[in-house]
């Protein structure tokens, strides 16, 4: 998709401000628009090239004087001022990331679209590489569930109820990491956190769909971790069995004995 007019006026604000700026000497649309799967909630995200100076200390000035680009309501700096994230009084929402020649690298030029280049250094031009998820990455995933699983007694103990949703919306949202990484959809691909339906498959989403409303009581909050175990866990065993991951097995069965023995919650 292209940029809306909204987009494109913020856009061409953002290269007014950093073309005439001499300590930046090239610009890049990232993001969702970047790569051309952006829409009408987009935000605009953008890559400066700093010439001669320190990026935090450009991103810095930026900060300090982002209405040169539009009036804002709020704005971030991010990183010691590597990042300046701003949303504007009409509620556009904006990214610059301000970065050295060296960390050129650390971007694929296929996934930017160039807005003015000053000086001709440019990203590396890489083909995309269908992502796979390595058992490195699951590993990390399925210990980080099953710790948060564990948590559950803690909380049903001090009936800190209204921390286990906070505790539930964790496990759902590694539930959803997990289905991404079954999609073979890597972190690039998956844009802003705002953006998860169209990368899952509808049997994802029907799984997702029927998860009871929680209520902030204990039965609500056990039954809310007892749903998406059952979908998580064997989901994250059939992919680690896929792709030759060890299973933390002893990490599991201490879970489960603890939840079992704690607040009588069975995980089969």
């Amino acid at each position: 998709m292209l940029p809306t007019p909204e987009h494109q006026a913020l856009v061409d604000a953002i290269v007014r401000a950093l073309a005439a700026d001499p300590e930046i000497e090239a610009a890049w649309l990232g993001g969702s628009l970047g790569r051309g799967v952006g829409d009408e909630f987009s935000d605009v995200d953008v890559v400066a090239l700093v010439a001669n100076a320190p990026a935090t200390g450009v991103g810095m000035r930026y900060s300090g004087d982002i209405a040169s680009i539009a009036e804002p309501a709020l704005v971030n700096a991010l990183y010691g001022g590597g990042v300046i994230n701003v949303v504007t009084i009409d509620w556009r929402r904006f990214d610059i990331n301000f970065i050295e020649r060296g960390e050129l690298t650390r971007f694929n030029a296929t996934h930017l679209i160039s807005l003015f280049n000053k000086s001709g250094c440019s990203p590396p031009e890489e083909e995309p590489r269908p992502y796979e998820v390595t058992p490195a990455v699951l590993l990390k995933l399925v210990n980080e569930f099953l710790r948060i699983l564990g948590l559950l007694p803690g909380g049903i103990g001090r009936k800190e109820f209204l921390l286990g949703l906070s505790g539930v919306d964790i496990l759902r949202r590694l539930t959803v990491d997990l289905m991404l990484e079954e999609n073979g959809v890597g972190p690039t691909e998956r844009g802003g956190a705002l953006r998860r339906d169209p990368f899952l498959t509808p049997d994802q989403r029907s799984d997702l769909a029927k998860l009871a409303p929680v209520t902030a009581d204990r039965e609500g909050i056990i039954a809310a971790n007892a749903e998406l175990a059952a979908i998580f866990l064997p989901r994250a065993r059939r992919l680690a069995d896929k792709i030759g991951m060890e299973w933390p097995a002893v990490f599991e069965t201490a879970t489960k004995r603890h939840l079992h023995d704690r607040v009588g919650l069975v995980i089969t």
